[in-house]
């Protein structure tokens, strides 16, 4: 009997993506408006380790359980929204048929969350103008000895003005990545 290691495969089918200018994903904008993904960062970013792969994993599966329980064609709807030369790529977790102006997005953690943190709660807003609805919805998913339930960790409001606000910053964010991978 002898042990099998899955960890290099694992690694091959999370490993990240090669970054492309000018096309930037809702859910990293909170991180790029805050300073911490810099344009260095953005250009060069970091090999994930091992627990972070693990989460995203799991994540991803959870995400999967969900869109058979809710309706894979209510579920992963994704929209490019493209201003000023620059495409933010959004891809939110569920529309549900019974409450058509609400976008819902899904947070998967080992830990369970009493609120949505500030991320969440930006990247549903992002959803709300780049979707057209009127309400985001942060939800975590609950398993338990009573069951399985979504908890609703907070809402957001569509604000269209705010949006705008955020494509601004993304658009001096991208001048900076370009005139960085200029230099190189």
């Amino acid at each position: 009997m002898y042990d099998i290691d899955l960890t290099p495969i694992l690694k091959g089918k999370m490993k990240s993506h090669p970054r492309t200018v000018g096309r930037y994903n809702s859910s990293e904008l909170y991180f790029i408006t805050r300073g911490w993904t810099t344009p260095e960062k953005f250009l060069n970013p970091e090999d994930r380790k091992i627990e972070e792969i693990i989460k995203m994993w799991k994540g991803i599966g959870m995400h999967n359980q969900l869109e058979e329980l809710l309706g894979k064609e209510h579920c992963e709807k994704k929209r490019e929204f493209t201003y000023k030369g620059i495409v933010l790529v959004a891809k939110a977790d569920h529309f549900p048929p019974s409450k058509p102006n609400e976008v819902w997005e899904f947070k998967t953690a080992d830990k369970l969350y009493h609120d949505a943190k500030p991320w969440h709660e930006h990247q549903a807003k992002l959803y709300t103008t780049m979707f057209e609805v009127d309400h985001g919805r942060i939800y975590q998913p609950i398993q338990n000895e009573d069951g399985l339930y979504l908890k609703c960790l907070g809402s957001v409001e569509r604000n269209d003005k705010w949006f705008q606000d955020q494509l601004e910053i993304l658009v001096d964010f991208h001048s900076r990545v370009e005139a960085l991978r200029n230099r190189n």
